[in-house]
């Protein structure tokens, strides 16, 4: 079905962009856009600009031409550079040479320093284009080559092609675009590639002739990872109506990762991509950033998301939107919850926030913001009758809940007092974790145990306990000769991921990305926001197994694992399962009830029926839980013994 709650969330996007700043401003209205985009294919220009130069806004969203706004900034692009690359000839017959080891490739003739002649703004690079300079030479004295920025040495990306764009985006602003371009066989060195624009101010008339444009910004973008695209488009416009340009870097995440669904095509009319805004305000000391962006968007979308949570028809939508705005979170933000290390100068340093901004990485300055999308889509999985997506949504992340989160986890789950009713004389036999469990219940209500001598059989009616013929069961979770090992939180890859041997002699293990982000899963909020802990095992509950792949439950969110592929893929599943349940999972034997721990307790929920979580007693310290059918009793591995809990 089509992707609504996205629709919605980018239709009102741009203009709560154009609103951004300065409510009512009188020269408010942005110029013509200069836009990059990090899918742009290798070798072909970036595109210049949203719209034609000099038309009027498309789209709904656009209003009707303003007579007395400014007019709109034609953007001019820079020329290629005669043949050869050597010499630039300026009006008059004067001629710029080229450095000593490099060569000239694209400029622009224009009046830089305010004397009235038209002097040369160009790119000069090294032979293999990884290095350069982006030089000024006067007209006045033409051999007098100024260097108004060079490309900073550590973003070289070797193996990758470089593409530049120099253009005039505004009155007194030009805008440099170096964007390495890194085919799919150079992943490797891709992943360091980054993209460097440096905006530079023209001086104006106060400056006095002759004075030199100067480096305003520079703004780093490191490539996301090979399913998604980050563009950045720039408009300068007075959003203060203090007489000076000022800057708007709107920002795009287009794409999903692996294994995330695409989002759906929008609608005639509305943007492609999820957008935030960077606001940088013209002062006499330099552009200084309006420290509202990105973060006043991020919470208005989030407010737009649970809008669509309560609504029956917009509800399904609401998971995938919450996932694709967490990734914007996560890439523009390096104080995001859950984003990881901070992303500097150091472009190969771990983290997820792939933007910097010269005076460092973007902080929005939003703590309660990746608790506000967790609890839009609980409420968007509770409009949906969805029990156990409502409690894995609001079990995760690096905040505390939303304050409603806990009336939220009692109305879809609600408690109950966990009772021990029979405590086993029999020894269970030790699993690790994610391995199959010791206890499985049988479908008469008595309990099996796997103990290091065979497997007992509990009758708790009439307490008594009995060696039986019953094979024991295998403690590690197989799907034909492939085994499940663990479930990893890695600070180099921004989801969690399951990895398994595919047979047993083999070395190593493969790993499968889950649909679920870094920052989700058990014990997320051990870690600090912006620092990431390195590599973590996460506890999973085993729920089936078969040649075909493995289901599992990570917290509260059920997860399938397909093997059948060339590539072993992964999606999220629905309650109720449709796959058998082996002894030892996290299952009743008829696979209607399920038991995993979530939300501070033991989260049982049985198919037709209500979800409850437990807690209470020796429930806390138990682990390796399996539910009878009906899910009235649940028996857990408590220290030496297994222990049934009812509850009331």
């Amino acid at each position: 079905m089509p992707d609504r709650s996205s629709s919605k969330l980018l239709r009102a996007l741009l203009p709560l962009l154009a609103a951004t700043g300065c409510d009512g401003c009188p020269s408010s209205k942005p110029y013509t856009p200069y836009t990059l985009g990090s899918a742009t294919p290798s070798g072909s220009p970036p595109p210049l600009s949203g719209v034609a130069p000099g038309a009027a806004d498309a789209g709904p969203e656009a209003g009707a031409p303003d007579a007395a706004a400014p007019p709109r900034f034609a953007v001019v692009p820079s020329v290629p550079a005669p043949a050869g690359g050597k010499q630039w000839p300026l009006e008059g017959g004067a001629v710029v040479a080229a450095p000593t080891g490099r060569t000239f490739e694209t400029g622009l003739l224009l009046d830089a320093d305010g004397d009235g002649a038209r002097d040369l703004v160009v790119w000069a690079r090294s032979p293999d284009g990884l290095r350069g300079e982006l030089l000024l030479a006067p007209a006045a004295r033409p051999q007098a080559l100024r260097t108004l920025t060079a490309l900073p040495g550590d973003l070289a990306a070797q193996g990758c092609t470089p593409r530049v764009a120099l253009s005039q985006i505004g009155p007194s602003t030009l805008a440099f675009d170096f964007a390495p371009q890194c085919g799919a066989d150079r992943r490797a060195a891709s992943a360091g590639a980054t993209r460097w624009l440096a905006v530079i101010r023209l001086p104006g008339s106060a400056a006095g002739a002759g004075a030199p444009p100067e480096l305003a910004l520079e703004l780093r973008l490191r490539a996301p990872p090979p399913e998604e695209a980050l563009s950045a488009a720039l408009e300068v416009a007075d959003r203060d109506a203090d007489g000076r340009d000022d800057l708007l870097v709107t920002l795009g995440l287009s794409g999903a990762l692996r294994p995330f669904s695409a989002p759906h095509p929008a609608p005639a009319g509305a943007a492609s991509e999820l957008r935030a805004p960077l606001i940088f305000l013209d002062r006499p000391a330099g552009l200084s950033r309006d420290a509202a962006q990105p973060g006043e968007t991020l919470r208005a979308l989030a407010a737009s998301l649970l809008r669509d949570a309560r609504g029956k028809a917009t509800a399904p939508a609401v998971a995938a939107a919450a996932q694709r705005l967490r990734r914007l979170n996560a890439l523009l933000c390096a104080d995001a919850a859950g984003g990881g290390a901070l992303a500097g100068r150091d472009a190969a340093r771990a983290g997820e926030a792939l933007v910097w901004t010269g005076a460092g990485p973007v902080r929005c300055g939003e703590p309660g913001l990746a608790a506000a999308i967790d609890n839009a889509e609980a409420v968007a999985a509770s409009t949906r009758g969805a029990p156990l997506a409502a409690v894995a949504a609001l079990d995760h992340g690096a905040e505390p809940r939303a304050k409603d989160a806990d009336k939220l986890i009692a109305k879809v789950a609600p408690p109950a007092a966990a009772t021990a009713v029979y405590r086993t004389a029999a020894a269970p036999q030790p699993a690790g974790p994610g391995a199959f469990g010791p206890l499985a219940f049988e479908a008469s209500g008595a309990l099996l145990v796997r103990t290091a001598q065979g497997v007992v059989r509990v009758d708790p009616a009439t307490s008594t306990e009995s060696a039986t013929d019953v094979p024991p069961w295998p403690a590690a979770i197989h799907a034909g000769p492939a085994q499940l090992v663990a479930v990893e939180r890695r600070c180099d890859a921004p989801t969690l991921l399951a990895l398994f041997r595919s047979s047993a002699d083999a070395v190593g293990e493969m790993e499968v990305p889950l649909p679920l982000l870094r920052g989700q899963g058990p014990r997320a909020r051990a870690a600090s926001p912006e620092r990431c802990a390195g590599t973590e095992r996460l506890p999973f509950s085993p729920l089936a197994a078969s040649e075909g792949g493995f289901d599992i439950a990570v917290g509260a969110a059920l997860v399938s694992i397909d093997l059948r592929a060339a590539a072993p893929a992964s999606s999220a599943l629905s309650f109720p399962l449709t796959t058998p349940a082996p002894q030892g999972a996290a299952r009743s034997p008829d696979g209607a009830t399920l038991a995993v721990p979530a939300a501070g307790g033991l989260l049982v929920a049985t198919a037709g029926g209500p979800a409850r979580l437990w807690s209470g007693g020796d429930l806390a310290q138990g682990t390796a839980c399996a539910p009878a059918n009906g899910g009235a009793r649940v028996a857990c591995v408590v220290g030496a013994a297994a222990v049934i809990f009812e509850a009331k």
